[in-house]
């Protein structure tokens, strides 16, 4: 993690960037969120702030003056918002008391020192295009902080913007591609069709696409949602900054460190990013687990894994201390709670009750296996003697006297005192990786506050359009739950969407707890009422990871053999209180109907309520397209539950996209991943969603995207079979 320095910017930042017109710049400046240690006063002639250009030849520096400190100190959700850009002025709790607990935060006031012009725009092909710009900052001329591409000076009308999810950086990913590459162009005995599928290269294709429409004026932001990267320690170096995938992800985006040797210069436009599952995670998982994933064979695997293990000393460090943890006391919550855990949680109860106890019996083998070896031989001898004795004794004497079986018996006791208590520890360790690889702990997301986005949630404005970004959170049934109390956070979940490798519940939307004192649905109802009140908003859309409604992939198929069966445009989901299908494969895991609620323009607790309606909601996770359409039941009287439905939306809007009467949403949207692989052929990634809309609200583009579709701005719908798994 970052070691913070005397003085931080916090926002705007790579992941939370200042997108403003140049005039508006010049006018009002813009607003900024600097942490300093403890202090009663903010000494604004101490501190400077200069903006450099993201890239060599785009844009000249520029000075700006900081003024008007504010100290941030009410961690309480206020009343309400006067304007989207107060959301980032909430500091969480997470950031407030765990990562920078000595430190006070103020919103200050950035404005150029002298007035900015075209020469602070770069210039592609005789057009000015927006420009991003890092920002420094200096106390009494020492430099002490730096963010990149924080702040985007932009040109164009309408907004464009790409909704991207599941990129599941890695540094090992690079890593492995070149050992794969290096033992096939050195034994020509290696299958040739062997290719590693890089996460990471695809991103970077995905960067050189935006880059070319950025260049084009048809791009103004990325909207990155969720699993940035794989998991965050590395366990590849030293327990440095550079220990991180955060390192990764930032060096990507921004085109630095090794990047430019692979042909990858930077992300030219603004990203907005929140987390996934995901990036919650500490430690990796083994190449073997999803073998289709990353495109390699079992005997490949297997030499991946052996290399990786020999160099994450981080994974051997946690493996041990779980064993110690399982062999000392075994499962807290299992030895607390057992009868409490069947109890609550029913089959689930049962099933994770079981896996401790199998997981504590493996443990037990490793650590005393050589002395239960040596054991069950000296009682089976024992027993052996007491039987055949007196009358065998000759004839077993003259039987182990014999010099061939004497040798062999001897050999045989000392292999298998070998063999069995490493057999058992492999079969311990794959058990125990598998669960490490779904521990999850806020410390994964320290470099990504400090160095990325400070925010889980927070909402901004872009002409008629605003975004609102929520955060989802960490796996619902986690490690934790295995060996210490983190069972108690799990509210309502499902078996099979929790074993490893299905598609997890996560945590959002999040209740009051220890990340931050107010729930995601209270802060998601203030920021609409903003909109509602502050904004003139033709379009609302929603940004989150873990989709709000989902389908299990045998329940997917049925819909879309409904749907080809009576050639209608959708099939219903869900009405009122009775579910035709699980809609809660892999989503979001608390107050779900709350949402819905807001979405339609309403709240679950008071029906007389208007507010403005969602548009659309942008998620991932599932990694495959999928669309849904909320609505209000037509016969619906004083009392009523939201409709579900299941189809293909986004062709008819893209089909009716002038006609502002043209009534529809709000839309679900799941975007399949840009890394990984789904499950639908058609979907080969790096996979997105390309949205347009006018100056009227009109939408001209929605549907999801790929680079192999020809041409890019008029795709096909996608194909709809198969399954998505968000591991």
């Amino acid at each position: 993690m970052m070691k913070p320095k005397s003085s931080l910017i916090i926002s705007p930042n790579l992941g939370c960037p200042e997108i403003t017109a140049i005039e508006v710049l010049n006018d009002r400046g813009f607003q900024m969120v600097i942490a300093t240690a403890a202090s009663e006063e903010f000494d604004t002639r101490a501190h400077s702030m200069t903006a450099m250009p993201s890239f060599d030849g785009a844009g000249e520096a520029f000075g700006l003056e900081i003024s008007a400190a504010e100290k941030l100190a009410n961690e309480a959700l206020p009343a309400h918002f006067e304007d989207l850009g107060e959301t980032r002025l909430l500091i969480s709790t997470t950031l407030r008391k765990t990562l920078l607990p000595d430190y006070c935060f103020w919103r200050v006031t950035a404005k150029p020192k002298v007035a900015l012009g075209d020469q602070h725009l770069r210039n592609t092909e005789g057009a000015a295009r927006s420009t991003l710009y890092e920002l420094t900052l200096a106390v009494n001329g020492v430099h002490v902080g730096h963010v990149h591409h924080s702040l985007c000076l932009r040109i164009g009308r309408g907004v464009k913007f790409v909704h991207v999810t599941d990129l599941h950086l890695a540094a090992r990913n690079d890593l492995w591609a070149a050992e794969v590459r290096a033992v096939i162009d050195s034994s020509p005995a290696a299958p040739r069709q062997q290719s590693f599928k890089n996460f990471n290269e695809r991103f970077r294709k995905f960067i050189k696409w935006a880059n070319e429409r950025a260049d084009r004026g048809e791009l103004d932001l990325v909207l990155a949602l969720g699993d940035l990267v794989d998991f965050s320690r590395t366990g590849l170096f030293d327990e440095t900054a550079d220990d991180s995938n955060w390192s990764t992800f930032i060096d990507m985006v921004t085109g630095t460190s090794a990047e430019h040797e692979r042909g990858n210069r930077g992300l030219r436009v603004p990203v907005f990013t929140t987390t996934g599952n995901h990036d919650w995670r500490t430690y990796p998982y083994s190449p073997a687990f999803r073998l289709d994933l990353f495109g390699i064979t079992k005997k490949f695997a297997d030499e991946l894994d052996l290399w990786y293990r020999n160099t994450s000393v981080e994974v051997g460090k946690k493996l041990e201390q779980v064993n110690n943890a399982l062999m000392r006391e075994g499962s807290p919550l299992l030895a607390r709670s057992w009868w409490g855990a069947i109890a609550n949680m029913g089959a689930r109860g049962i099933w994770v009750g079981a896996q401790r106890l199998v997981q504590r019996a493996q443990a037990v083998v490793v650590s005393y296996g050589l002395q239960m070896v040596w054991a069950l031989i000296g009682a089976t001898g024992l027993f052996t003697a007491i039987h055949t004795a007196p009358k065998s004794l000759p004839v077993i004497g003259s039987v182990l006297n014999h010099p061939w079986l004497s040798a062999g018996g001897l050999l045989a006791i000392l292999v298998a005192s070998l063999v069995l208590p490493a057999r058992f520890y492999a079969w311990l360790r794959n058990t125990l990786e598998g669960l490490i690889a779904i521990e999850s702990d806020v410390g994964a997301i320290a470099d990504y506050f400090l160095r990325v986005n400070p925010y889980f949630n927070y909402a901004f404005q872009l002409e008629n359009c605003a975004f609102i970004v929520l955060d989802t959170g960490s796996d619902c049934l986690t490690a934790q739950s295995f060996w210490d109390d983190g069972g108690k956070k799990v509210r309502r979940i499902s078996i099979d969407d929790n074993i490893i490798g299905g598609a997890p519940d996560t945590m959002g939307f999040y209740p009051a707890n220890e990340f931050y004192p107010y729930s995601q649905v209270s802060w998601l109802e203030c920021a609409v009422d903003c909109i509602r009140d502050h904004h003139k908003s033709e379009r609302i859309f929603v940004g989150l990871h873990s989709p709000a409604a989902n389908l299990a992939p045998s329940k997917r198929k049925q819909a879309e053999q409904i749907l080809a069966m009576r050639n209608a445009p959708s099939v219903l989901m869900h009405q009122g209180i009775k579910d035709r299908y699980d809609i809660r494969y892999g989503t979001v895991n608390h107050y779900l109907s709350q949402f819905f609620y807001i979405c339609l323009g309403y709240r679950e607790r008071d029906l007389t309520y208007v507010g403005p309606r969602i548009d659309a909601v942008f998620s991932g996770h599932a990694h495959w397209n999928m669309e849904f359409e909320l609505g209000k039941p037509s016969n619906g009287g004083a009392e009523w539950s939201p409709e579900l439905r299941y189809g293909w939306f986004s062709r008819n809007i893209e089909g009716h996209c002038h006609d502002t009467g043209n009534r529809w949403g709000p839309l679900l949207l799941q975007t399949a991943a840009c890394g990984p692989q789904g499950a639908v052929a058609t979907e080969v990634p790096p996979n997105f969603r390309y949205v347009t809309v006018g100056a009227a609200g009109e939408i001209g583009h929605l549907r999801p995207c790929s680079l192999t579709d020809p041409p890019i701005l008029g795709v096909a719908a996608p194909a709809a079979a198969g399954a998505g798994k968000s591991r």
